[in-house]
């Protein structure tokens, strides 16, 4: 249980839940283009030292044992679970106009691209463009990371059987090379002595 005394060792930390976007490998791969989730991270500073900081994904263990500034961090936290490709990660826009989406609730290509026209209408000329033409280059965007993922997962599934036929082509060639060297001649097993009856 969290205690406040200042006998608690944990009292004394500078203790900060915050969110990060992590890249989900797998998901990327997936669509060819950056997908992105949100993680929920934890710092973790002693003062007076500084070459001992905690930087990690939070645990169980963390929530429990900094409550306080748990549920501070849930009581501001407003972006939500957040996933795909982040705003300031799109060719399309530069840094400043993300960060005036981003004031919109907007965080990533697939919110734009899926937007109604009331939700894109308070944007207003935001991103240098309508917001129609916004959303169509969003669209337009993941229709053709989605094509040059397909392009790419076929390219890799090639090259994997061209590994495959490779190795089998290797184990034929040894087979073949073991099998056309001379047979060394069978050894002769020596005669067994008959064996000598004596009669009595």
């Amino acid at each position: 249980m969290y205690q406040t005394d200042a006998n608690n060792p944990d009292s004394r930390l500078n203790v900060k839940f915050y969110q990060k976007a992590i890249q989900n490998n797998f998901k990327t791969a997936l669509e060819g283009r950056p997908i992105m989730e949100m993680a929920d991270f934890i710092l973790i500073e002693i003062p007076g030292n500084s070459n001992l900081t905690i930087d990690t994904f939070v645990s169980e263990t963390d929530k429990q044992r900094f409550p306080i500034q748990w549920a501070r961090y849930q009581n501001e936290k407003t972006d939500g679970d957040i996933e795909g490709t982040l705003l300031h990660d799109w060719p399309v826009l530069n840094s400043a106009v993300a960060a005036e989406l981003k004031h919109f609730k907007f965080y990533t290509v697939e919110q734009i691209a899926g937007a109604s026209d009331a939700q894109l209408n308070t944007l207003g000329m935001a991103a240098g463009m309508s917001p129609l033409s916004l959303r169509d280059k969003a669209k337009a965007f993941l229709a053709s990371a989605k094509d040059t993922a397909l392009v790419q997962q076929q390219a890799d599934e090639l090259r994997k059987r061209d590994d495959e036929l490779s190795a089998v082509k290797a184990q034929l060639a040894e087979l073949a090379y073991k099998m056309n060297q001379p047979k060394a001649e069978p050894k002769a097993k020596p005669k067994a002595k008959a064996m000598e009856t004596v009669e009595e």
